[in-house]
């Protein structure tokens, strides 16, 4: 890939949620008891219903947005290399991550993906997109408690919340690549949303901020928790190009959704 300004390349019944006991309908008091749920049915119902995003605030706050962001980030093992991505799905039987295409290139079977506790598990690549830097993997539930499941969440990815960015619109990244049990908080400003850039020969999102080689495929999220984008690559005077969470979208739609 071509290199601007040192250019570094660095996703009817319906069971009670809460642990405990379920009541026969129609029962007063302490009735007969029918159900006790647990962790796996806690993890069923949740990805069914789609309710294992990250929490968002309704007030900006980019430190406790960070605190309830860090359990969707990972970082990615290939062939020597790393780079970061996010939990872009949590589903029944598979962990969908997104990260960028260009950390992707070597991807086989000795690949793995380390969650923010420290947890590892390997997968298999589902494709990367044809006309952007974005590509996707999956890795099985199977083997994972489902304490630890339920402790990871998907980002809360916003479409919404990505045409509402204006220029200096705070937004923050997490480098969890250079030590995943010590992740850095990093944050910068939006320049342009939408920017045409000639290395990535499409509109990116443009920030200014601190990157670090590594930090490739991390989200890039504001100051409520949401998910906008995910960082592509920076320049050695804090300049970012994020692929914009449309194109991830649209990306997620072709690569994952309709194949299924």
């Amino acid at each position: 890939m071509k290199k601007t300004r040192s250019l570094l390349l660095f996703f009817l019944i319906i069971p009670v949620l809460l642990r405990g006991e379920t009541l026969i309908a129609g029962e007063k008091g302490n009735g007969p008891l029918i159900q006790a749920t647990t962790l796996e049915g806690d993890y069923q119902a949740l990805t069914c219903l789609e309710l294992m995003n990250t929490p968002l605030l309704q007030e900006e706050d980019v430190q406790k947005a960070y605190e309830n962001v860090r359990c969707s980030n990972v970082r990615i093992q290939v062939e020597g290399h790393y780079g970061s991505g996010s939990i872009y799905k949590m589903l029944g039987n598979e962990i969908i991550i997104v990260t960028n295409r260009h950390v992707l290139q070597y991807f086989n079977d000795d690949s793995y993906v380390t969650f923010f506790d420290g947890r590892a598990g390997s997968g298999s690549l589902l494709g990367n997109s044809d006309t952007a830097d974005i590509g996707f993997i999956s890795i099985p539930v199977l083997g994972f408690s489902y304490e630890e499941l339920l402790a990871y969440k998907n980002v809360r990815s916003s479409v919404e919340a990505y045409y509402d960015l204006k220029e200096n619109t705070c937004f923050f990244m997490v480098d969890m690549a250079t030590d995943s049990r010590n992740p850095v908080n990093y944050t910068g400003n939006i320049l342009d949303k939408s920017k045409y850039l000639n290395d990535f020969e499409t509109e990116m999102l443009y920030g200014e901020c601190f990157a670090k080689p590594g930090m490739s495929g991390c989200g890039i999220f504001d100051a409520y928790g949401n998910y906008v984008g995910m960082l592509a690559g920076g320049t050695l005077q804090n300049e970012i190009a994020g692929v914009p969470v449309t194109m991830i979208e649209e990306a997620y739609q072709k690569i994952v959704k309709e194949k299924r």
